[in-house]
């Protein structure tokens, strides 16, 4: 099986979890106050549809240029003089995507693990560029 079929299917099975979202920014929000911090006052619901709909622009980032300007685009927004995201920041953000998959998919394996890491590899690299310019 592809990356992206291992990749796909623990997706399915993460977002069968009715707090897939919410256990992922729990975790986020507890490694650091500035994260809690960025979350305070922010619409969880509207938060994770944009989160949603991130993951579906940087899953394209190595098939379609629109999406890769899309990431560089959302990647200048978190960096110094938007959010204030540094490049770290998405080492941490991936491991806690990562630690929700290993709650939230029954399926869970080292396999699962690389597969969601190598989907999202370009499109942080890129988001980790942008944000330090």
């Amino acid at each position: 099986m592809d990356i992206h079929e291992v990749f796909n299917d623990s997706y399915a099975r993460c977002n069968q979890h009715p707090h897939f979202f919410d256990i992922f920014y729990n975790l986020f929000c507890q490694k650091d106050d500035r994260f809690r911090e960025m979350f305070a006052n922010v619409d969880m619901q509207k938060q994770i549809s944009m989160l949603k709909a991130s993951i579906a622009i940087i899953l394209l980032a190595p098939v379609s240029e629109s999406a890769r300007e899309s990431v560089r685009f959302f990647g200048k927004r978190h960096g110094p003089q938007g959010i204030g995201v540094s490049p770290l920041d998405f080492e941490t953000w991936l491991d806690c995507l990562m630690e929700t998959v290993n709650q939230c998919d029954p399926s869970y394996t080292p396999e699962v693990d690389h597969a969601w890491r190598e989907c999202f590899r370009l499109g942080l690299e890129i988001m980790k560029t942008e944000c330090e310019t």
